[in-house]
């Protein structure tokens, strides 16, 4: 159990840094630091749906499936939770 919480706490900082270095690279586009969480969302939403409809019941598959999900959708929420901290937060704090 020790080593999920540890994987998922990289996999966090690891999209919060991708989500940082492109909110700083290409500042002129607001939307390109959405791009990590919305691609993680989407893989997560498919790993979920792999392991909900297709081919359920077939020994460790699903149970698989349903750990990439949740790894994803980790980085989906740090990466979203960094863009909006980015976007909303740290304006109000410049002069």
């Amino acid at each position: 159990m020790e080593r999920l919480i540890l994987l998922l706490l990289g996999i966090a900082v690891i999209f919060a840094g991708i989500t940082y270095l492109l909110g700083r690279v290409l500042s002129r586009v607001k939307s390109i630091k959405y791009s990590p969480a919305v691609l993680c969302l989407i893989v997560g939403l498919y790993y979920l749906y792999l392991a909900k409809i297709v081919r359920s019941g077939e020994g460790f598959e699903d149970l698989a499936n349903v750990l990439l999900s949740v790894m994803s959708l980790t980085g989906f929420v740090s990466g979203l939770i960094t863009a909006l901290i980015l976007d909303f937060v740290l304006p109000q704090f410049k002069p």
